[in-house]
């Protein structure tokens, strides 16, 4: 599949962002990495998969936590920072950093009033807990959550869940106040993440089991390239890329390569 004209005009847009979070970064000091389809891409194409229409980075939890505190009024007037903490409407468990004066038709947020332009998406690096069961109910929990905030700030959000209990506790959850379901929300992650050995990245395209990692992979970092520029990874890129995708040099088969708002 090749990158049509309209997508690679995209892409590049999200290299522009991404290098002006890399700046704020690198002005105050804090740690992210490469990951999932953006990482992939650095490995198996030195920049984007042609068909990507996304980047995601994470961060470690407390650093994504200080460029909430002090990096969302660093970033240059054209670019807007999303997260519960910044914006009342923003429905996820992790951020975005958009691009003003641009348009990202998700079809999920598309009646969010919110900025809806170009982005890339922030996601922190969390403890997840040991055991299978108590990993997956974190993963659940906070899903839940998102839907149940989704609920609220888009007049478009269908739920999705067909079993009777999941489908009432959501339209409970859906009746409570933003601000609770965001604390509900941390409870679930400080409560369920306690004491794990193990990291994760809630919220994206992957899920559980695919997008928990062992903290020994994160323990160096890397420089790889990707659009004739260098972004830090993780050291154990490897093994991360194994876990998530399995075969990650074969490229999925052609009906599979699809990006988020774009065919």
């Amino acid at each position: 599949m090749e990158t049509t004209g309209e997508l690679r005009a995209l892409q590049f847009a999200e290299l522009e962002i991404l290098l002006e979070f890399q700046r704020v970064c690198t002005k105050l000091g804090l740690k992210y990495y490469l990951t999932a389809g953006t990482l992939l891409g650095a490995v198996r194409h030195k920049g984007f998969i042609p068909w990507d229409d996304d980047i995601d980075v994470a961060m470690p939890r407390e650093d994504y936590d200080r460029l909430v505190r002090e990096g969302t009024t660093r970033f240059n007037p054209q670019y807007v920072y999303q997260e519960y903490r910044t914006e009342p409407n923003f429905p996820y468990y992790f951020a975005k950093l958009r691009k003003r004066g641009t348009r990202a038709e998700e079809p999920i947020l598309r009646a969010v009033q919110m900025e809806q332009g170009y982005y890339i998406d922030i996601f922190p690096l969390d403890r997840c807990p040991d055991g299978d069961k108590r990993a997956a109910l974190l993963f659940k929990g906070i899903e839940l959550l998102d839907c149940a905030v989704l609920a609220r700030v888009s007049s478009e959000f269908v739920c999705g869940y067909q079993k009777p209990y999941m489908r009432l506790l959501w339209g409970t959850l859906r009746h409570l106040p933003n601000r609770w379901l965001f604390a509900l929300r941390e409870s679930v992650r400080k409560l369920l993440g306690m004491g794990g050995d193990r990291l994760c990245t809630v919220g994206g395209h992957h899920g559980y089991p695919r997008e928990t990692y062992q903290p020994a992979w994160f323990a160096q970092t890397v420089e790889l390239e990707f659009e004739g520029r260098r972004f830090p990874a993780p050291g154990g890129w490897e093994k991360l890329l194994e876990n998530m995708y399995g075969d990650y040099m074969t490229p999925p088969p052609e009906e599979d390569r699809q990006g988020h708002f774009t065919e």
